[in-house]
């Protein structure tokens, strides 16, 4: 019902502050999956959790569940918490056991927010995830959350990465991210 709710208002303040555009939201399977996302600002989860077809679930830093309201809220959302810096266990467990038994789980792979808006080095935990899950992976690229009131936005979901043949997990994030670079040159090319 919560979640319901929050993602009613979300959506209508995003589509209201935004000329949204959604693409690819078929290329999502009905099993577990990864979206691997890149990450500027942040809307980013918010612009991608409520235009997916059931709930998203994502790391989310720890330091934002002090606040017993807000961890309440986030993790009705889908949030669950992750100790940056480190490999933490709990999480990747966690983030293993959601993908198994069907949800959607999305990660920033580059782990922290891009302050120029290209793409940073991805993360190894994703390439980790990636071969252990064994689960589709949607290169997901958002764009123009950092624009005014108005301006064009959006998030398109890419068709599933190949990653046949590659074990590397740094192999396999470097993929990933040049699927997202891809579908971020798309964008361009529009001229969005």
């Amino acid at each position: 019902m919560v979640y319901q709710f929050v993602r009613f208002v979300v959506r209508m303040y995003l589509h209201l502050r935004f000329r949204v555009k959604i693409e690819g939201v078929n290329n999502i399977p009905a099993e577990g999956c990864i979206l691997a996302m890149n990450h500027q600002s942040n809307y980013d989860s918010l612009m991608v959790g409520v235009h997916t077809p059931r709930k998203m679930f994502i790391m989310a830093k720890e330091e934002l569940f002090k606040n017993r309201f807000f961890a309440w809220l986030i993790t009705e959302m889908g949030s669950f918490p992750v100790k940056r810096g480190s490999a933490d266990l709990k999480s990747l467990k966690h983030t293993l056991k959601l993908i198994k038994e069907g949800n959607i789980f999305s990660i920033f792979i580059e782990g922290t927010r891009s302050q120029t808006g290209e793409m940073q080095e991805p993360k190894k935990g994703i390439g980790f995830i990636v071969d252990k899950s064994k689960a589709p992976v949607i290169p997901t690229y958002i764009y123009g959350v950092k624009g005014g009131w108005g301006s064009p936005a959006g998030v398109i979901f890419g068709s599933p990465v190949s990653i046949e043949g590659l074990t590397d997990y740094e192999e396999i994030a470097a993929k990933v991210a040049s699927s997202i670079e891809e579908l971020k040159q798309s964008v361009l090319s529009r001229g969005v």
